[in-house]
């Protein structure tokens, strides 16, 4: 069970946080909402941010890197693997981990980050390094979404989240040109309210009308097709987990111990778009995300029994 006092807590928590991002970036509304909901459902949550150069992704990852026992990776087309190993395998304490330019990661190099991210430990020599659990804010840009080596879907499914940031409206240039906005560099958070909400997270009671719910949402994903092909190749079992997790948490932060359709929706493409079958992702971006607007309205839909 949980209770009242902890469904409060989690309430606190998250708005403070939000609000703590709203003196580090201007607009990106979204992308904030998604990334705290992240780190605060899951302890391990690993976060790539996608979007255009200049639009806070770096930002947002150095504030909160301030918070933590961070170590950061910059990825070039001529890294290897044991340029990673070596930097990390006495950081087995680290709690967060940033990674620069992820897509120019070579396919020996995502083989570690792998393992590194699904597992929790590195090999190396045939000795296996632990670690505790961590998060990752990784970075990479949209114009060179490509990058220098292709990204393999099994890579992208270690993932829990892909954010994308979008371009600046002008109302939100003006206020940077213009305005005395000064960005907060430092980030105040505590790891014990991350762990704090994410245990709450856990003992969240899930009921047979919440099971039903997200089943229906499961099945509606899974069954996305464009053109006859389905979206998806495989099950999206740790996608499917982790979007329990953040609706488990928008519960929570909305003073309820039940779910509804609605604390999935503004996820849904965070968590999924990036696990699209890689053979029919190049159908059409538009009709991808119309496909996606279709099964949100579904989900919508959804009457608790």
């Amino acid at each position: 069970m949980i209770t009242k006092k902890e469904i409060e807590r989690v309430a606190e928590i998250y708005h403070s946080t939000l609000s703590s991002l709203d003196q580090v970036l201007v607009g990106q509304k979204k992308a904030k909402k998604a990334i705290v909901s992240s780190i605060l459902c899951d302890t391990n949550s690993k976060i790539l941010m996608t979007g255009n150069t200049g639009v806070g992704k770096t930002t947002i990852s150095n504030f909160f890197a301030t918070s933590f026992d961070a170590e950061r990776i910059s990825i070039t087309s001529d890294m290897i693997p044991s340029d990673v190993q070596e930097q990390l395998k006495n950081k087995q304490n680290m709690q967060l981990l940033q990674v620069d330019e992820f897509n120019r990661a070579s396919g020996k190099l995502q083989s570690i980050f792998i393992e590194l991210f699904a597992e929790k430990q590195m090999s190396i020599n045939g000795e296996k390094y632990k670690f505790r659990d961590f998060y990752v804010f990784a970075t990479q840009n949209s114009a060179d979404i490509a990058g220098i080596f292709n990204v393999p879907q099994a890579v992208y499914d270690r993932f829990d989240v892909n954010v994308y940031f979008e371009d600046l409206t002008n109302a939100e240039k003006r206020i940077l040109f213009f305005s005395d906005f000064k960005p907060e560099t430092e980030s105040h958070l505590e790891l014990d309210e991350l762990v704090e909400t994410a245990h709450a997270v856990s003992n969240f009671p899930i009921n047979q009308a919440d099971e039903d719910v997200m089943m229906k949402i499961f099945n509606f994903i899974d069954s996305m097709e464009l053109d006859n092909q389905r979206l998806f190749g495989g099950s999206n079992i740790r996608a499917h987990k982790f979007a329990l997790k953040l609706a488990k948490l928008t519960a929570l932060r909305n003073g309820r111990n039940i779910i509804l359709p609605s604390d999935l929706i503004d996820f849904i493409n965070y968590i999924y778009m990036h696990r699209i079958d890689q053979s029919v992702a190049d159908i059409g971006d538009k009709l991808v995300l119309d496909k996606f607007d279709e099964v949100k309205n579904k989900i919508l839909s959804i009457k608790r029994s």
